[in-house]
């Protein structure tokens, strides 16, 4: 896969609206085992609390003078609904944001090491938006939009590989190269050893399982961002497939499929997203709405 077009407004919204329909296409088949589960277009595709935070996370960057972990959290806790599916922990450090405590310590209050789960990168899609022209910008973005929820480092780096390829397909860099440029912009552990995994796997034809073993599809940020990508490598010019595929790998698969369905969004574009599912999504407009805030931010 390769790209060398300027970013235009299609790419922002082909971006945020594939992560929508890759987490509203995923959800119904969160948990279940490896298998042939086939993306629904038939009804209204209802999104989960990947995109609700996306969006919130959009509002911020856009509304907010300074973006900061204080004021990103305020966005998620005055603008939550608890029944699309958030985690236990999210929901208790939303609440007590909401009471009035310090985000940091509501954070340590219920993850007292941190959250290394796949939240922040999940929803982080607007960050490498907003910045991409930027890196300063867009790795200070990154840092304050995971810390409002995930302290732990390998749950920030998740935030960070997910932006980084977001601005890096945005750019028109060659996609085939974006393994190699994470490898090197990694900081933990845990990322560098599964980024290697990644180039190593890249070249094969490994099955469902034999995946699984080697990259994950849990909720563990480098159990799951690293398989998004290697879904959007493998399979990102066709926007179905990738999130076919995303859903064949069971567990995690809103999260999986959202995170694929933004980079392979951001690829093909508005006009590759299937028409038919697009009609289905909830919130489309105010979702494109937000995506065109992003693209006019980007320029400025």
């Amino acid at each position: 896969m390769n790209t060398t077009t300027t970013p235009d407004e299609t790419s922002f919204t082909g971006c945020l609206l594939g992560l929508a329909l890759g987490d509203a296409l995923g959800a119904p088949h969160e948990g279940k085992p490896p298998g042939m589960h086939i993306p629904d277009c038939s009804s209204t595709l209802t999104y989960t609390d990947d995109t609700e935070m996306m969006i919130n996370l959009a509002r911020a960057i856009l509304e907010c003078t300074t973006l900061s972990r204080q004021e990103i959290v305020r966005y998620f806790a005055s603008n939550y609904n608890p029944a699309r599916g958030y985690g236990g922990g999210t929901l208790k450090v939303l609440s007590l944001v909401k009471d009035g405590l310090q985000v940091d310590v509501a954070v340590r209050s219920v993850f007292p090491e941190g959250s290394y789960g796949n939240g922040a990168a999940m929803r982080v899609a607007p960050v490498g938006l907003a910045f991409y022209r930027d890196e300063e910008l867009l790795e200070h973005a990154i840092r304050e939009s995971a810390l409002a929820t995930h302290v732990h480092p390998v749950g920030v780096d998740g935030a960070r590989m997910m932006a980084l390829s977001v601005a890096f397909v945005l750019r028109g860099r060659p996609v085939e190269e974006l393994t190699e440029y994470l490898s090197k912009k990694a900081q933990t552990p845990e990322f560098k050893k599964a980024l290697d995994r990644l180039k190593i796997t890249i070249s094969g034809n490994p099955s469902p399982k034999e995946l699984i073993e080697i990259l994950g599809n849990s909720v563990a940020s480098d159990r799951s961002v690293p398989t998004a990508i290697y879904a959007f490598l493998k399979h990102g010019r066709d926007f179905m497939k990738t999130i076919s595929f995303c859903l064949s790998l069971g567990g995690d698969t809103d999260t999986i499929a959202a995170m694929a369905g933004a980079l392979s969004g951001c690829l093909v574009k508005e006009e590759g997203l299937p028409g038919e599912c697009l009609k289905r999504l909830e919130d489309r407009s105010k979702i494109s709405s937000l995506a065109k805030g992003l693209y006019l931010t980007a320029q400025s």
